[in-house]
């Protein structure tokens, strides 16, 4: 049976508004170090803030993967043109031939 896990109102509130303050004013989590406001708010809003600046990294390492195009061998490729030319050199040297 799948077990559920009810998250505390105040945790979850708190948590979003790290999340938010991270999102909107680009604000990580070692800003709050230092607060002396409630232990379990202040830590909601660094994991929510955390949260955030994990799904960024994520996010840039996921695009950087995605937009990164293998360099261009040109060597490479003018010795596969050539290779090609000598292909066609072969098929065509009997066209026109007749054979009687």
């Amino acid at each position: 049976m799948e077990e559920q896990h009810k998250v505390d109102k105040d945790y979850k509130e708190a948590f979003n508004q790290g999340y938010m303050l991270s999102k909107e004013l680009g604000l990580k989590p070692d800003i709050l170090d230092g607060l002396k406001a409630g232990k379990h708010r202040i830590s909601a809003m660094k994991d929510g803030m955390s949260q955030y600046q994990e799904e960024i990294s994520l996010s840039k390492a996921k695009d950087q993967h995605k937009d990164s195009v293998p360099s261009l061998d040109i060597d490479s490729l003018d010795n596969f043109y050539l290779d090609l030319k000598e292909q066609d050199k072969d098929l065509n040297k009997d066209v026109g031939m007749d054979m009687d």
